[in-house]
């Protein structure tokens, strides 16, 4: 089974889970600079930035070949409670075909969260926990 992880960042929350999941896949995780060759299982995800996906995310979904990408699994961050990351990127998918086998979504708040110049990236350790558990149940899937 070939597995990769791509991911959109603007403050290293979504890096930060792709980095978690690379550790339970025993791929890399690479950003939506680096187009997929192919993948059975691809893990991708984003952040949500004013009730949208960001463009590069979006753009990377439209890029995708569904004869490579058999199957993709989200993992997205945001601010808020809104997961409208996830339903923008599955209805990319569903128009292209690829089968959506699963989301993971966290809310970054407080610590692991960059607002104004303070760092992201900071996951706790129930996030990295619940983020490896949803990898290995994605991949057992």
């Amino acid at each position: 089974m070939t597995v990769a992880i791509r991911y959109q960042t603007r403050n290293g929350n979504t890096e930060a889970f792709a980095k978690e999941i690379a550790q339970v896949a025993g791929v890399p995780a690479e950003d939506v600079k680096t187009p997929v060759a192919e993948a059975d299982i691809l893990f991708f995800g984003g952040g949500t930035y004013f009730m949208r996906p960001d463009k590069s995310a979006s753009a990377f979904m439209e890029s995708l070949d569904p004869a490579k990408v058999k199957q993709i699994a989200f993992f997205t961050t945001s601010g808020g409670p809104e997961a409208v990351t996830d339903k923008a990127l599955t209805k990319i998918a569903d128009e292209k075909g690829i089968p959506v086998i699963g989301h993971f979504h966290q809310v970054m708040g407080g610590k692991g969260m960059k607002i104004l110049g303070s760092s992201g990236g900071v996951l706790k350790d129930n996030q990295v926990q619940l983020v490896k558990e949803f990898a290995k149940k994605m991949l057992n899937a």
